[in-house]
């Protein structure tokens, strides 16, 4: 008994050792996967999407830095960015996809602030569009670098308004007037006595409202972000609009016809709409060029998007940021340099994944017209409508997973007829300052 007792003890003994070394095994193996080391060079972490635009733009910096080499790690989700901050892996630059984001991080004081490098590195900060300051700014510390962005525009098919006798679209005309349009592209056959459409006039996305709303002076939160006057009358107004381009129209396709209309599979069922000339005109940035350059017979153009009294469109864009614990500091603010470099700000723009976000004539004028794509030749478009476009609203004082959460769920109702337009601005208001408040009085909900 004394002998297995001691047998015992001595394999829990190992056991233990085996353990420990086994996890100290797999802890070096994952530090050294996510920062590897290579030879005569400093190896720099970039957490962005992995659009294959990044191996060209990696191979870019580094021909000009051969000291320094990138890797692409394609997890840029908050929540696995935050988990690798307080792990003490963290990145050396990271993409942050939004203002509320961006504003959470910041919060945390886990951004690097830039302001101190502005003029050693030669950040040109002061020519980015001042539409992009929320990607930029938390109170008076810069936080982050968007290297390109894209104010929403309107995408038409020529081939289908040339068929139908409607003279193209022409930038500043009106949502009166883009309505009237819509309804003559539209198109229905009966199927075994039904009305099946098999052509809509516009398309706008789900998430895409704010211009309605803008349009007529309306805003989510009053300015200082404690109260969500979506039940504001101007408010209301836009979504009326919004929703009558869908339940009284006709002129948008529901999710259901959507999915009857485009085929299956591909990236976004709303891209394929407009790519298989399923609908004539779609509301979206200049992303969906990527899209689009692929369908060889598709004759596309843009134009602005249409406005109501006031001319406003929405702008979308992302930032890199450096964590402060950022291991190669001085390599990642070389990087954030050359991201603002005109090759590579051309680089990322003639691929069609944006629009510079640095205001340079030189580089305006080269992003102007790209002789590989000769079709496209109102690419200035995009760059003249950045002085309508504003970033979409958030709050302070509520988690935007809340916000959206909210909205998805009283817009559902609205679009099943559960409920009226103004009644669904109503609910909304009203569950989101429940929130608010409920924030205010606890702010450690917001953490």
């Amino acid at each position: 008994m004394e002998y297995e007792s001691k047998l015992n003890r001595l394999f829990s003994i190992l056991g233990i050792a085996f353990g420990a070394l086994a996890t100290i095994g797999i802890g070096v193996y994952l530090v050294a996967t996510i920062n590897p080391r290579i030879p005569c060079k400093t190896v720099i972490r970039w957490v962005v999407d992995p659009n294959p635009i990044r191996k060209e733009q990696i191979k870019l910096f580094e021909s000009k830095y051969r000291n320094i080499h990138v890797i692409n790690d394609p997890g840029a989700e908050p929540q696995r960015l935050l988990t690798q901050l307080a792990g003490g892996v963290p990145p050396d630059v990271m993409a942050l996809y939004n203002p509320q984001t961006i504003r959470l991080f910041a919060k945390n004081d886990v951004l690097l602030d830039l302001r101190p490098y502005v003029k050693k590195y030669k950040l040109p900060i002061e020519k980015l569009y001042p539409g992009l300051k929320p990607y930029i700014y938390y109170e008076d510390k810069i936080v982050g670098v968007p290297e390109n962005c894209g104010p929403y525009v309107l995408f038409y098919n020529k081939k289908m308004f040339r068929e139908a006798g409607i003279p193209y679209p022409k930038p500043g005309w009106t949502w009166d007037e883009c309505l009237e349009v819509a309804k003559k592209l539209t198109k229905y056959q009966v199927v075994g006595g039904r009305k099946v459409p098999v052509q809509k006039g516009i398309y706008v996305g789900t998430h895409d409202w704010w211009f309605f709303i803008w349009m007529y002076g309306g805003h989510l939160y009053t300015p200082d972000g404690k109260r969500c006057i979506m039940n504001d009358e101007k408010v209301k107004k836009g979504i009326r609009f919004w929703a009558d381009l869908r339940l009284k129209h006709h002129v948008t396709p529901t999710p259901s016809e959507a999915q009857s209309m485009a085929p299956t599979g591909g990236w976004g069922t709303d891209a394929l709409l407009f790519r298989e000339s399923k609908v004539a005109m779609m509301v979206s940035g200049r992303w969906l060029c990527i899209q689009y350059r692929e369908q060889k017979d598709l004759e596309w153009d843009v134009t602005s998007v249409p406005h109501g009294p006031n001319r406003v469109t929405l702008l979308a864009s992302k930032c890199y940021s450096i964590p402060k614990t950022s291991r190669h500091r001085h390599e990642a603010l070389i990087f954030i340099k050359h991201l603002l470099s005109k090759e590579n700000q051309l680089l990322v723009a003639n691929y069609g994944d944006g629009i510079p976000t640095l205001q340079d004539p030189e580089i305006e004028k080269a992003f102007a017209y790209n002789p590989k794509y000769p079709n496209e030749r109102n690419n200035l478009l995009h760059i003249q409508e950045m002085k309508y476009a504003r970033v979409s609203e958030s709050s302070p004082y509520i988690n935007v997973l809340d916000q959206d959460a909210i909205m998805a769920r009283e817009f559902d109702k609205m679009w099943l007829g559960e409920q009226s337009p103004d009644k669904t601005c109503d609910e909304i208001a009203w569950q989101i300052n429940a929130v608010i408040r409920r924030n205010l009085a606890n702010p450690n909900f917001l953490d």
